[in-house]
């Protein structure tokens, strides 16, 4: 009867998160940039068969990003088909299976009310909206918090040493999913045993099972591809790590304010409705220094100090962070008694969540990859094998709606090497014409129309016949003359 009464609020906070994760999960279309480029890295893996090294383009490499999210769309297409619902179904269950842990971490941390964390989380809009966009960050947060519950377990419960070891092999999953970020946690968790215990503490992290897991899970795809090509090292290190961190190259809110600008609004926004509720419990728990608060706080604000001075920001950077937010917040709700009112605001709430959602899956959004295929497919008089976008930003959702390939060019001819990865173009327009691909068609902006007809116009044998017009595309074929 014990286990079956505490069941029971598990099995119910799981029917929520269940209900919030898959509702209008599939009755969106793909909005660009990020859930077309994604799937469409994906597609190109399912279809080149080249699982190691990813690809925009066929002669594109995508490099970054570790693969692991383009693993989990292509194992989610193959099992489910190719449908928008399979697109998101892992950052679904990476969500549901996300609360499942923060539960456990409940029973840790706030062992009265160990759903109370878990609720929060669910409930939380950004955990919430981002189940729903392909990402990354639903699938880290997911590798985060279990890296934690990890720790947690051997560091404040019963666990094992070899809890230890497991630690390890999912901060090389989080390493896996997106790279250095993955290891913020462990940033806090060795500073907390630092202070807590100094170098005889942090001894006892070093397991060597568990760093030959992280070493193997972690670093092992890094260490092929770079095996496999000697300067993508440099890339990954300067590219991908120094420049996020200390310049402006990625273009992402890096103004000295940005971090404000993006971060603040996302967790004011993102803590709703239990925010106000955490700044009053603030009076309860204070500034209470027990081992537990100490840990959450740091696993709160160190990764939270490294994305504000990090130049490169996006909201959805700091997701995981609402995982130790929950476990304060529940913290400071410990006294309160929860009754009808509280249960019928939560109803409320869950109502606007699900119509949220809804309202989104038929919003006419201008980058809806799914809307500019329905009005690409009347005036294309055959199944495109490749969409040519020239000089200008491509729609890499189309690939997910029109199976062709897609390529962006230049309209001027590319000199010099060009980035080993992500380069701003595949190649120049004048190299392009002289591949003879069938079905290959070219959306040129309405503004570089006369420079795209110039082009073709050195080319006597090619005739160009313009078929409509896009979003915002003139839409081209190009004969050649016999």
């Amino acid at each position: 009867m014990l286990k079956s009464a505490a069941a029971r609020p598990l099995l119910w906070l799981m029917l929520l998160a269940g209900l919030l994760a898959f509702a209008f999960q599939g009755s969106r279309g793909l909005w660009e940039p990020d859930e077309g480029r994604y799937t469409n890295v994906a597609l190109q893996m399912m279809s080149s068969g080249d699982y190691l090294m990813p690809h925009r383009h066929h002669g594109t490499l995508h490099v970054t990003k570790p693969p692991v999210t383009y693993w989990a769309l292509a194992g989610s297409f193959g099992a489910f088909g190719h449908n928008e619902w399979a697109a998101r179904l892992p950052m679904a269950l990476a969500y549901l299976l996300t609360v499942f842990l923060v539960y456990r971490l409940g029973r840790l941390f706030t062992p009265a009310r160990p759903w109370l964390p878990a609720l929060l989380y669910a409930i939380s809009p950004v955990p919430f909206l981002a189940a729903n966009a392909i990402t990354t960050d639903t699938l880290l947060a997911f590798a985060e918090t279990a890296a934690v519950l990890a720790y947690a377990l051997r560091r404040f419960g019963a666990g094992r040493p070899r809890h230890l070891d497991l630690m390890w092999l999912l901060f090389g999953l989080a390493f896996m999913i997106k790279g250095p970020p993955g290891l913020l946690p462990l940033a806090a968790i060795v500073l907390f045993e630092w202070r807590s215990g100094g170098l005889t503490a942090l001894r006892g992290l070093l397991r060597p099972i568990g760093l030959a897991l992280f070493v193997v899970a972690g670093l092992g795809w890094f260490a092929f591809i770079t095996q496999q090509r000697p300067e993508l090292l440099d890339y990954f290190l300067r590219h991908e790590v120094v420049d996020r961190v200390a310049s402006a190259t990625h273009d992402r809110n890096s103004q000295w304010y940005g971090g404000f600008s993006v971060y603040l609004p996302t967790l004011l926004v993102g803590a709703l409705p239990w925010l106000l509720a955490l700044l009053a419990g603030r009076r309860r728990v204070g500034v209470a220094r027990d081992a537990q608060m100490r840990f959450l706080l740091l696993w709160t604000l160190l990764p939270l100090l490294v994305f504000m001075l990090s130049r490169s920001r996006l909201p959805f950077y700091i997701l995981p962070l609402f995982v130790p937010l929950a476990l304060l917040a529940s913290k400071a709700l410990a006294d309160i008694a929860f009754g009808t009112r509280h249960a019928a605001l939560l109803a409320f709430w869950l109502v606007c969540l699900l119509s949220l959602k809804g309202a989104l899956a038929y919003w006419p959004y201008k980058d809806d990859a799914r809307a500019f295929a329905a009005e690409l497919r009347p005036m294309l008089p055959a199944q495109p094998n490749e969409l040519a976008f020239v000089g200008a930003k491509a729609s890499y959702g189309l690939n997910f709606y029109l199976g062709a390939e897609i390529e962006k060019l230049s309209l001027e001819d590319l000199r010099g090497p060009q980035p080993l990865s992500d380069a701003e173009y595949d190649q120049g327009l004048r190299s392009e014409l002289y591949e003879a691909e069938p079905r290959r068609y070219f959306l040129v902006p309405e503004k570089q129309q006369a420079a795209f007809l110039a082009v073709i116009g050195e080319r006597p044998e090619l005739k160009p016949h313009r078929l409509g017009t896009a979003r915002r595309y003139a839409v081209y074929r190009i004969e050649r003359a016999p």
